[in-house]
C-alpha cells in the first residue's frame, strides 16, 4: 500500500506542476503591435492549449484519486469482514492480493498514459510554428529540443522455473537432441530446474544493447518415479537406483549450485520495457544435494525422508542460455556442457542403467519480481 501511495502521490505532483510550467512563456522583446485578427487568433490558441493542458492534468489526478479511494473502501470492507469473521484467512489474503494487483494495474495504466501525453506534447512543441504575417518578426531564438531520457539500469530478483531434459550429448539444437534413456529418467518422470537470481542490467550508452549479470542459486531436480536412489552411506560405495517396495509419492534428488549468469540483451525500447532478446552463459559451483523420498506407511501416515550430501555431483556447472522476453517476463532455453555427476569418483559397481552419464538441458520461464 505504501508503494502504491508513493506512486500515486508522485504522479499527482507531476500533473499539478505540469500545467503552469507548460503554459508559461518567456516574455519576448518589444515588437510592433500585431493586427487585431492575428492577436485574437494567438490569444485563442494560447487559451485553448492552456485549457487542454489543465483539463488533462486534472483528469489524470482525478483518476488517481478515484483509484486510491476505491482501493481504500474495498480494504476497509475487507478488514470489517475479517473482524466479523465472515471470511477465511486464505480468502482474505487472496482478496487483498486482488485489490493490490488491480490498484497497481490502474496506476501503471495512468503512468503510461502520462508518458504518452508528455511525448506527444514534447513533439508538438518542437513542431510549433508561429505565423504572424510577412511584416512581423520575433527576435526569439528557438529553444533547444529536449533530449529524450533513456533508462540506464534495471535491477531485480528473478525467479526461474523450468523442465530439465536429460540428453546423452550436449547440443544447442534441442529439437534434434538425443534424449537419455535410463533409470535416472523413467517414463512419466518430471525432472525440473528451479532458480532464484539477483540480476543487474546496464544499457551500453544509448544503444539498444544491454549487459546483464548477477548471482543466485540454481537447483537441478531428478525425478526417479517409483525407484529409489540407494546410498550406503550417501558418499559410500552403494549407489544404485532400485525399484521401491512401497508406493512412492515422491522420489528425487536435487543438486544445488551457486551460479553467475552473464548475457548480452537487445532491447530497443527507451524505458527498457519492450520486447527483448538475450544470449549468454553461466557458471557455478556446487553447494550440495538432497535426496527426498515420500511415501505412506501403515500406522505412520505420510513419511518424508531427506538425506543431504554431495552425491558425487560435479564441482562445477557451466553452459549457455538464450531468452526471449517482454517487460519483466521471459521464456528461454539453457544447455549445460558439464555432466552433473563426476564419473571419475563414482563407484565402479554401478549398473549401466544407473549410471548418470547425461547432460542437463532446460526449457524455462522467468519473471522479475521487483
Amino acid at each position: 500500500m505504501v508503494h502504491f501511495s508513493i506512486k500515486a502521490l508522485a504522479l499527482s505532483a507531476v500533473f499539478a506542476a505540469a500545467a503552469p510550467q507548460l503554459s508559461a512563456q518567456d516574455t519576448p522583446p518589444a515588437m510592433p503591435t500585431p493586427p487585431a485578427e492575428v492577436r485574437a487568433g494567438s490569444d485563442s490558441s494560447k487559451a485553448s492549449g492552456s485549457d487542454s493542458t489543465l483539463s488533462r492534468a486534472a483528469r489524470m489526478s482525478a483518476e488517481i484519486a478515484a483509484a486510491i479511494s476505491e482501493y481504500t473502501k474495498d480494504m476497509a470492507a475487507l478488514e470489517k469482514q475479517i473482524r466479523d469473521k465472515d471470511i477465511s484467512k486464505e480468502d482474505a489474503e487472496r482478496r487483498r492480493k486482488e485489490l493490490s494487483d488491480r490498484l497497481e494495474a490502474r496506476l501503471e495504466a495512468i503512468e503510461e498514459m502520462a508518458e504518452a501525453w508528455a511525448d506527444n506534447l514534447e513533439e508538438s512543441i518542437e513542431n510549433l510554428e508561429l505565423n504572424l504575417g510577412d511584416d512581423l518578426t520575433l527576435n526569439i531564438k528557438p529553444s533547444e529540443p529536449k533530449k529524450k531520457k533513456f533508462k540506464k539500469k534495471i535491477n531485480g530478483l528473478v525467479l526461474l522455473v523450468g523442465t530439465n531434459t536429460l540428453l546423452t550429448t550436449p547440443t544447442t539444437d534441442l529439437v534434434a537432441a538425443d534424449p537419455y534413456s535410463g533409470l535416472w529418467h523413467p517414463a512419466g518422470a518430471n525432472s525440473a530446474t528451479f532458480g532464484l537470481h539477483f540480476t543487474n542490467q546496464w544499457r551500453l550508452n544509448k544503444t539498444p544493447l544491454w549487459l546483464r549479470s548477477g548471482w543466485g542459486f540454481t537447483s537441478y531436480t531428478y525425478d526417479f518415479g517409483q525407484n529409489i536412489l540407494q546410498l550406503d552411506p550417501p558418499t559410500g560405495g552403494g549407489y544404485a537406483l532400485a525399484p521401491s517396495t512401497v508406493d512412492l509419492r515422491r522420489s528425487n534428488l536435487s543438486m544445488t549450485y551457486f551460479e553467475v549468469p552473464v548475457s548480452f540483451v537487445i532491447n530497443p525500447s527507451r524505458r527498457g520495457k519492450g520486447l527483448n532478446l538475450s544470449a549468454g552463459g553461466f557458471a557455478g559451483i556446487r553447494l550440495g544435494g538432497t535426496r527426498q523420498v515420500v511415501y505412506r506407511a501403515a500406522g505412520m501416515g505420510r513419511v518424508t525422508e531427506n538425506t543431504n550430501g554431495q552425491f558425487y555431483g560435479s564441482l562445477l556447472s557451466y553452459g549457455l542460455q538464450a531468452e526471449l522476453g517482454f517487460r519483466q517476463f521471459t521464456v528461454g532455453v539453457r544447455q549445460n556442457f558439464n555432466k552433473p555427476f563426476n564419473e571419475a569418483v563414482l563407484p565402479a559397481n554401478i549398473s549401466l542403467d544407473s549410471q548418470p552419464n547425461f547432460y542437463n538441458a532446460s526449457v524455462f520461464a522467468t519473471v522479475r519480481l521487483f
